[in-house]
Parts: C-alpha cells; sequence; structure tokens
C-alpha cells in the first residue's frame, strides 16, 4: 500500500538522516535556485512542506511541496522529489487526496523537457507555460 506522509518541520533532522538528505540530487536539475542546505533550511521553517513516500510500510522516496494561493484557484505545487526506482506515478493518486485535502484544485510542478514528456504520459500533466531565463 502506497502512502504519502506529511513530516513535520520538527522532525525535519529526523527525516535528514533516514534518507531526504537525498533530496540535495534533485535540487542539482534546478540550474542553481537551491541546494540541499537551503532546502532543508526552507523545510525547517515551514517554507515548504517535506513529504515522505511509503510503499508496504518501507520509505521509497521523498518529495517537497507547497500550496500557492492564485488569484483564481489554489495549487499544490511540487518542488523537488527523489524517488530513484519509487515509481512516483503510483503515488499519484495519494498526491491528488493530499492536494484536495489542503482545498488545491490543480496539481504543478516544473520539469525539464524529458521530465515533462514523463509525467505527461504517466500521470496525465500539460504544460501551462515555458519559463524562460537569460543571465545578467
Amino acid at each position: 500500500m502506497n502512502k504519502i506522509i506529511m513530516v513535520p518541520t520538527t522532525h525535519i533532522d529526523l527525516a535528514w538522516r533516514d534518507g531526504a538528505h537525498n533530496l540535495a540530487a534533485a535540487c542539482e536539475t534546478s540550474g542553481g535556485e537551491i541546494t540541499g542546505d537551503q532546502l532543508k533550511m526552507m523545510l525547517g521553517r515551514g517554507e515548504r512542506t517535506l513529504v515522505r513516500m511509503d510503499s508496504d510500510e518501507k520509505i521509497v522516496g521523498w518529495g517537497v511541496v507547497g500550496v500557492e494561493q492564485l488569484p483564481n484557484f489554489r495549487v499544490l505545487y511540487t518542488y523537488e522529489m527523489y524517488a530513484p526506482h519509487g515509481h512516483f506515478e503510483s503515488f499519484f493518486d495519494e498526491l491528488k487526496a493530499l492536494a484536495f485535502s489542503l482545498g488545491c484544485l490543480k496539481l504543478r510542478c516544473a520539469a525539464k523537457p524529458a521530465q515533462a514528456r514523463l509525467y505527461h504520459q504517466r500521470c496525465g500533466f500539460t504544460p501551462v507555460y515555458q519559463v524562460l531565463e537569460v543571465d545578467l
């Protein structure tokens, strides 16, 4: 049975020791937006929420989510995910249930093209818009 468990801010250090530190690898794909240490600090301050992915009582992955209240709807945004061989799509129903329990009408994430194709194929995500940048 798959479960997503929200980790309280008081337990970030324990979760980090239990494997959440691997989220630093997910941060490396952000293009320098955030490091693993910075992510841990944000989680400890409650700026984002750490979730643990369990399958049959075993930890198979970690994720970082946050709620964004947009003018026309509320969104659960997935910022980072670390679930090697955890088959993230098998947790999609639990993620939707978590979003709904938080009053959200939509799920969003940022992804590079290969990830976006995978998320589209396995979970039905579709592009909203593309984020571009230029160094100054």
